[in-house]
């Protein structure tokens, strides 16, 4: 009711505002809706500058001693206070009332006084709409206040003036015209009046504004919501309105309409609205003025201001079937919130007021937001106390919105403010008219009585007069009626039954007695209320509702008003109540009984029968669950589950040496479990299989040599051992053999008679019966005892390289080790060897089946052996080599031996082999051969044979001439010897001598030379001048040391005799560098042409230049030795030394030097004497004083 008594204030003042004055003047008039604006909140009132007192305001100030000395402007909003001191409110000079000051102003001094008069500023932000403001102020002596400029009033106070809190001629109302939005600036003079010393008066100024301020906002309502709409317009025409409207409309119906009976030229103002939007989603509000005026202007006649409301709602997912709760008094139950609304929600879960309040409920998560059509699962987690009884209940739990707004709306409105018709009736004594309640139902008939409204009374209470004529001291009766089109509007709400009554009342609601004191109480006055009584909206029906009074006041004054306010959950707009959602619940802690049956204490299988049955006459019963405990010794394990069962009986597997203890959990079909703190039974299983362990008495060994190896076995934690079987097999064999049972620990030899990969194992018996199972053996060994074999690839005889690669061309098995031994001759010599280690031979060298020597020395022949040694430690070495095989050719009378056997001499003996012969295969070789070093095989003894050194074979003879076996006899052969051998030549072959040639008849030609020793070949090769290259012409053997040519032209014709040694090694130093042969020309006289006897002398002059150049030439021939490989290209041949005189010999200690011939050439080819003797072109000019050779980098002058 103050809100709304404050609105009507702020309408009326409003109208004072616009100042609609009656003055009238020619001109346009122009009424205009300038906005319309709406806010969600109430015009309460708001403290916007606190006092110094409260809140330590700080403000600007400056003492002076008189106000003639105030800076200009000092209270306008524009002034610049940023040299004035800051202090915060109150300003005085001591405690005052029991207030202390926070900023010191103390006038002193003698008159004119000094520092009495006190300037303050102090700037505050504001926003919206002010409707009413007030200033007050506390101060001594005498006030002007200021706000953006504007005065508010002026030398308030007097000279006596005391403080307090607050002055009432300090208090001011503000016009809201002077607030600004944004900043503003309160300015404030104080003044002391100063009698006497000047310290018998006192100083103080605080002050604080308070305001009503409409905040306007375009936020969304709720719908249902009342807002308060401002509405600002006016006249901007030069000439004065008359009949100025302004008509409100929402959703086609008229709301409100504004008349003012004139507005001045260029008013202003603004009107305000409540405004209830009956909408979901857009409301519009539409707002046009017109007037009884020529408007020219009407674009601005109208507005309209849209508004949205919108909803909240939620909704809860719960299956709604029985939720069975059993001994342990708990559930989780899964639930789904959405919300189905179209705003953001923070939605809380809680038991409704109708649960058990000792009932542990949670709900999980809770008090979460969730977004239109966003849903939340939730869990409600329930614990019931163990003081119920089993049965049936309910829980029960509400979804509820943020919002959970309620409405409060007349139903019946008060008479003192409104029109409300009644129908009424009085006595005309002190009796009642009626003794019983018909007259306060619906049907009864009231047309006989009076008509009125409310208040009924004889005087005016407290200013408020009454409407209805009510006199003398008797009961009287009153009806209305109130038409309820929708009664379900008002769900879950409640109202509010106001009453001001003298003396006594009774009321009732549709013919229901609802509260009254005419039977019962001490009689009152009347007042606004008497009575609020709160009645449910069950007292209500939907369509007439008859609301029905009677009052008694047997003296004074009578009085009788009503009201109805009703006040409903806001969501009934839109059919949304707060749900409470039930879920159905039964508590059983009943359980049923049951007990697994006893059936002996020991079992001989793993696997065995248990069986249980019910104790209890329950037919509920819906199964078991069994469970198990394993005991130890003294340890119990924990209970372990085998499972639910709705049979008696089920096969259990155990372990040996185990205890077992059995129990049953009977459920019933409610899901009650049976309570159980023992077991029902126990069994020992007795199956534990037997366990062994066996080993080698030689150790951990996977590979062996040896004839056999010591077996042992003993228990492996077995006490219960009746024996022992001792088996074997080889690795792929399936089948196991056995050395036999034995019925304690013991050792065994086992000495395979082959060898092989074998499986050791010992598996026992107890006295039980159990087998010990092994999966895996005890022992696995290998016995190898052959040696290994191990070739490698065959290599050159002759190699010419001082690297030798060796590759591993077979093994016959894993080898643990590789002994490489490398010995050496210098070639074509015999001696005894001596064998050398080669460290690098190691396994991990030949990882990838080679190995690479270094540094071979040239003209010496390596002879290499190797010796593998496998993974049992078997070696087969040359020094000896033992070879044993079974004689069964009967076409051949030789045998390849698997290495080459080395000449005696190499060994430092006589002889290297020997050779046995088992002939009837008894084991004993008694046949000894021995070994043959002549030459004619034929002249072989009966007893011997011959060995091929070379080839590495033993020849046997025919029996007669030399030894042959028998067939099917066993040889034996003993010898030292190699794997491979090679020569290492990296030395080229001599240079050819003594070259000659002879012509002979038709110009043919025949060359001679002395072979030189190491030659294999010669190559012969030719050119035709000094500038062009030497060609091969012919490859020949070097059994021949002449090569003829045949039919030579006539001229100059070079050849050169290139040696080849057997490496294919080239040497082109033939002595004397090139041989030279001149074949003169044929001359024929009579083919002379006579014309041309005399040829020009300049022909002449040519001819003998360049016989005085060849002639020159061979001066500079100079040889120096040159070797190629075969396939090299031609190097430079140099004159040899003898052939050259002493003045050619200076030349040669030059740098450089020209290469013979060339010098005719386009291209001078030169030599590098004193560098790497190579020939070569000259990069630049060859006539430049210095020249560089380009293979060498040597520099030095020019020959030319």
């Amino acid at each position: 009711m103050k809100w709304k008594i404050c609105v009507a204030l702020i309408l009326v003042a409003a109208i004072a505002i616009i100042g609609f004055g009656s003055q009238q003047a020619e001109g346009e008039t122009d009424p205009f809706i300038d906005q319309v604006l709406y806010s969600r909140n109430t015009l309460e009132e708001i403290t916007i500058v606190q006092s110094g007192r409260d809140n330590a305001t700080y403000y600007r100030y400056l003492i002076i001693d008189d106000y003639s000395e105030s800076p200009e402007n000092w209270s306008q909003p524009g002034f610049n206070d940023s040299d004035w001191a800051i202090g915060a409110a109150p300003f005085g000079d001591r405690p005052y009332n029991g207030e202390d000051p926070n900023t010191d102003w103390d006038t002193s001094g003698s008159s004119p006084y000094n520092d009495d008069i006190i300037l303050i500023r102090h700037k505050f932000q504001m926003s919206g709409i002010v409707t009413a403001a007030q200033i007050d102020v506390a101060f001594a002596n005498y006030c002007t206040p200021y706000l953006n400029g504007n005065l508010i009033y002026s030398e308030r106070g007097g000279n006596a003036h005391g403080m307090e809190y607050w002055n009432d001629d300090g208090t001011e109302s503000i016009a809201p015209e002077f607030f600004s939005s944004g900043e503003n600036v309160l300015a404030v003079y104080g003044r002391d009046y100063v009698y006497g010393s000047g310290n018998q008066n006192r100083q103080w100024l605080d002050l604080q504004i308070t305001a009503q301020i409409f905040e306007a906002t375009n936020e969304s309502i709720v719908l249902g919501d009342t807002v308060l709409v401002a509405i600002s317009g006016g006249n901007e025409g030069d000439s004065s309105v008359d009949d100025f409207r302004i008509n409100v409309t929402a959703n086609n119906t008229l709301l409100e309409t504004f008349f003012y009976e004139t507005v001045p030229a260029y008013g202003y103002g603004t009107s305000w609205l409540q405004w209830t939007p009956e909408e979901k989603g857009l409301n519009q509000l539409i707002v046009d003025v017109s007037c009884n005026c020529d408007d020219s202007n009407t674009l601005n006649n109208s507005k309209i201001l849209e508004l949205n409301a919108m909803i909240y709602s939620l909704e809860a997912t719960v299956e709604n079937e029985l939720v069975v709760i059993n001994g342990t008094m708990t559930a989780n139950i899964p639930i789904e919130v959405k919300n189905s609304g179209d705003m953001a929600d923070n939605v809380s879960l809680s038991p409704s007021d109708s649960m058990f309040t000792n009932w542990n409920i949670d709900f999980t998560p809770n008090n979460f937001v969730l977004g239109p059509n966003e849903t939340q699962n939730v869990v409600i987690s329930i614990v019931i106390p163990e003081t119920y009884d089993d049965g049936f209940y309910n829980l029960s739990f509400d979804v509820e919105s943020k919002y959970d707004y309620v409405i409060t709306r007349n139903l019946v409105e008060r008479g003192s403010t409104g029109n409300v018709d009644w129908k009424w009736i009085n006595s005309t004594d002190e009796e009642e008219l009626y003794d019983d309640t018909n007259w306060t139902t619906l049907n009864f008939n009231d047309t006989s009585w009076n008509d009125g409204s409310t208040p009924f009374g004889d005087e005016d209470l407290g200013g408020i007069d009454y409407k209805t004529y009510w006199e003398g001291d008797n009961y009287a009766y009153f009806r209305h009626i109130v038409d309820i089109p929708d009664i379900g509007l008002y769900e879950g709400g409640f109202m509010s039954i106001n009453v001001a009554t003298n003396n006594y009342g009774d009321h009732y609601v549709n013919g229901v007695y609802v509260f009254g004191d005419i039977d019962g109480g001490d009689g009152h006055g009347a007042e606004y209320w008497n009575e609020e009584f709160q009645a449910y909206i069950n007292y209500l029906n939907q369509g007439e509702n008859v609301i029905a009074s009677m009052v008694y006041n047997p003296q004074n004054a009578q009085w009788f008003d009503q009201e109805i306010v009703v006040i409903f959950p806001q969501s009934n707009l839109w059919n949304y109540n707060t749900e409470t959602y039930n879920v159905p619940i039964y508590l059983d802690t009943t359980a049923p009984v049951s007990r697994v049956t006893e059936q002996g204490f020991y079992r001989n299988s793993s696997t065995f029968e248990i069986e249980w049955k019910s104790l209890s006459d329950y037919d509920d019963l819906e199964g078991y669950y069994i469970y198990y405990q394993v005991k130890n010794g003294s340890s119990l394990g924990d209970w372990t589950s085998l499972g639910y069962f709705s049979n008696n009986s089920f096969d259990f597997t155990g372990q040996n040496g185990i205890t077992y203890r059995f129990k049953s959990i009977a459920k019933d079909s409610l899901g009650n479990l049976e309570v159980k703190g023992t077991y029902d039974t126990e069994v020992r299983i007795d199956l534990e299989k037997p366990k062994s362990t066996l080993w080698l008495v030689e150790g951990d060994l996977q590979f062996t040599n040896l004839d056999g190896v010591t077996i042992k076995w003993k228990p492996d934690n077995s006490s219960d051992i009746l024996g022992y079987l001792i088996e074997y097999k080889e690795e792929n064999d399936d089948l196991w053999m056995d050395f036999g049972s034995f019925t304690s620990t013991g050792e065994y030899w086992f000495s395979p008679e082959t060898d092989g990969k074998y499986e050791i194992r010992s598996r026992t018996v107890d006295f039980a019966g159990n087998q010990e199972q092994k999966i895996q053996s005890d022992v696995i060994i290998t016995f190898d005892r052959v040696s290994p074999t191990m070739s490698l690839s065959p290599i050159t005889e002759l190699t010419g390289s001082g690297e030798l690669p060796l590759f591993i061309e077979n093994t016959s098995e894993d080898l643990s080790q590789i002994n490489l031994e490398m010995s050496r001759l210098i070639e074509g010599t015999e001696d005894v060897l001596v064998w050398n280690s080669i460290d690098e031979s190691t396994l991990e060298e030949w990882s990838d089946g080679s190995l690479v020597l270094l540094n071979l020395v040239d003209g010496y022949t390596y002879y290499f052996r190797v010796n593998p040694v496998d993974l049992a430690g078997n070696d087969n070495p040359n020094d000896p080599l033992h070879l044993t095989l079974i004689w069964n050719s009967n076409s051949s009378n030789s045998i390849a031996l698997p290495s080459m056997p080395l000449k005696p001499v190499m060994i430092g003996k006589i002889r290297n082999i020997e050779v046995t012969v088992d002939e009837n295969m008894d084991g004993t070789y008694e046949v000894s051969l021995e070994e043959y070093t002549g030459n004619e095989l034929s002249a072989m003894k009966a007893n011997q044979y011959w060995v091929d050194y070379t080839n590495g074979l033993i020849i046997f003879g025919d029996g007669t001439d030399g030894y042959l076996p028998n067939v099917n006899s066993s040889v034996s052969i003993s010898y030292h010897s190699y794997d491979l051998s090679t020569t290492i030549d990296l030395t080229p072959p001599s240079a050819v001598e003594s070259p000659s040639y002879a012509i002979e008849e038709r110009n043919n030609v025949t060359l001679t030379w002395k072979k030189p020793e190491d030659a294999t070949s010669f190559i012969i090769e030719n050119r035709k001048n000094f500038s062009s290259q030497w060609m091969e012409i012919d490859n020949i053997e070097a059994g021949t040391t002449e090569y003829r040519i045949s039919n030579l032209s006539a001229g100059l014709h070079y050849y050169r005799i290139i040696s080849v040694d057997r490496m294919g090694y080239r040497n082109i130093n033939m002595e004397g560098e090139m041989i030279e042969i001149f074949i003169e020309a044929e001359v024929v006289a009579d083919k002379v042409d006579e014309t041309r006897n005399d040829l020009p002398i300049e022909l002449y002059a040519i001819a003998g230049i360049l016989v005085t150049v060849a002639a020159t030439s061979a001066f500079y021939l100079i040889g120096r030795p040159n070797v190629i490989h075969e396939g090299d290209t031609d190097s430079t041949v140099l004159v040899q030394a003898e052939a050259v005189d002493n003045d050619d010999k200076a030349e040669i200690e030059n740098d450089f030097g020209i290469k013979t011939g060339s010098e005719f050439s386009r291209r001078v080819e030169f030599i590098c004497i004193k560098g790497c003797q190579r020939d070569f072109f000259a990069l630049s000019d060859a006539k430049e004083e210095e020249i560089m050779c380009p293979h060498c980098g040597m520099i030095g002058d020019s020959p030319l």
